[in-house]
């Protein structure tokens, strides 16, 4: 080995060293967030007052550490029961969809940490739940679904909002009652169905009574019209009939053929009709 390439070693690996190290700085220092995070920087053991955007990031190495925080909107699913307001056990499955304020981060990641769905979330939609579930009867949170939703939305928003978590939307997907609860709630609708069936009925028979009633006003009031009218053309025929009227009206309906017999008991006879010979009035000694 030459004397130059001996004096030239040390300062190869120097600048080995010198590169690696640089190289170790820079994937350090160098620091992407990915979409729909937020990056928290603790330096130090001490969580920064701003989050990092999503991108990419210098951060001063070795010190500094970067926790990634889901912002996007997610679901929580949770079962939980209450006491509605007439005293019935009511179970329910209730679905949430959430998601971190990006501005508030920083305060989540630092008071709760990064499990703050089991830490608030999932207490808080229980006890909003059990507080709205209080308010209605049993029945009452069947039919008015969706005001007991609208109701435990405002619960859980106003109750999560300190921690900087944002609620858009709640639904009571399933309720569970008790199996005597189930079969009153049965037994009711029932007899409501067979009530209003039965009204429907008796507006049927009201209905086809008021029709026989007009119909028979109908032909009442039509009879009347006719013995009115009939009884004015009696009255008009009376008051302008004249002998020559007669006559006339006769003459009129007459069929041209004489009559044969008076109507007397018995027959007598006025014509012959069968031959033009005068009758035999002589008779036998």
């Amino acid at each position: 080995m030459s004397k130059r390439q001996v004096n030239n070693h040390p300062i190869t690996i120097i600048a080995g060293f010198i590169l690696l190290l640089a190289i170790v700085i820079s994937y350090n220092a160098i620091h992407i967030v990915e979409p729909g995070n937020v990056g928290v920087v603790v330096r130090l053991g001490k969580a920064q007052p701003d989050a990092l955007a999503e991108g990419v990031h210098l951060v001063v190495p070795f010190i500094t550490v970067v926790k990634p925080l889901d912002i996007k909107i997610k679901k929580a699913e949770v079962k939980t029961a209450a006491a509605s307001k007439d005293l019935q056990t009511v179970n329910a499955e209730i679905v949430v969809n959430y998601r971190i304020d990006k501005n508030n981060a920083v305060k989540l990641f630092r008071d709760i940490g990064v499990n703050y769905l089991a830490t608030v979330i999932e207490p808080q939609i229980q006890e909003s739940f059990k507080a709205g579930a209080a308010k209605y009867t049993a029945e009452a949170l069947i039919t008015e679904r969706s005001d007991v939703s609208a109701g435990i939305r405002e619960s859980i928003s106003s109750r999560m909002q300190q921690f900087g978590v944002i609620i858009d939307a709640v639904n009571i997907t399933n309720f569970d009652f008790s199996q005597e609860f189930n079969r009153a709630i049965e037994e009711k609708m029932t007899a409501e169905q067979r009530a209003l069936q039965a009204e429907k009925e008796l507006e049927r028979y009201k209905f086809e009574a008021r029709q026989k009633v007009e119909t028979a006003r109908g032909e009442a009031e039509a009879v009347m019209e006719r013995a009115k009218a009939e009884a004015e053309a009696l009255n008009l025929k009376k008051q302008y009939a004249t002998p020559e009227l007669i006559w006339l009206s006769a003459v009129e309906k007459w069929d041209g053929q004489l009559p044969t017999h008076l109507f007397a008991a018995p027959p007598i006879p006025v014509f012959n009709t069968e031959s033009n010979t005068e009758p035999n009035t002589d008779t036998k000694k």
